[in-house]
């Protein structure tokens, strides 16, 4: 049995002394668990540094390492957005239990690991370059709720 590696990333943010806001990804295991004084679970990044330490992040920017690399070497992860040798430009998302790669216009759907040897890059992700997402993918069409003809009965005593 191949071994692979499961780990992920979460965005932390925090505020210098400055007052400047600045983001770091933590790469580690995560964990959902609750801190002393907090009102519920939270996400944690745990890394083990000379003992375990967690970091407390942002639970929407959590993804999970793909288990693949770009052809610079990079690990890919979830809501990384990656161009192809032909210049498309897809999101990795988990979907049906495997990774995909969404693109085009249509959202086609392709698994990642049917793609990995197609010189992928990754250009950003969706949270640090919401513009790539924009830019790229047609908005989410919303569904509207149809009313429909609804008889009141009333109970008569």
């Amino acid at each position: 049995m191949a071994v692979r590696e499961i780990k992920f990333r979460g965005l932390k943010t925090f505020q210098i002394f400055s007052g400047e806001t600045k983001k770091v990804w933590i790469y580690g295991f995560y964990l959902k668990r609750g801190t002393y004084g907090d009102p519920g679970p939270q996400a944690h990044i745990f890394v083990y540094e000379n003992g375990y330490e967690g970091y407390r992040v942002d639970s929407e920017t959590i993804g999970q390492f793909t288990g693949l690399f770009d052809c610079d070497g990079k690990e890919i992860y979830e809501d990384d957005i990656i161009t192809f040798d032909d210049g498309k430009v897809g999101l990795v998302e988990f979907y049906q239990g495997c990774f995909v790669v969404r693109y085009g216009k249509d959202n086609s759907v392709q698994t990642l690991y049917d793609i990995k040897d197609w010189n992928l890059k990754i250009l950003g992700n969706r949270y640090e370059n919401p513009e790539l997402v924009i830019k790229n993918f047609p908005a989410k069409k919303t569904k509207t709720k149809r009313r429909e003809n609804v008889a009141v009965v009333e109970n008569i005593s």
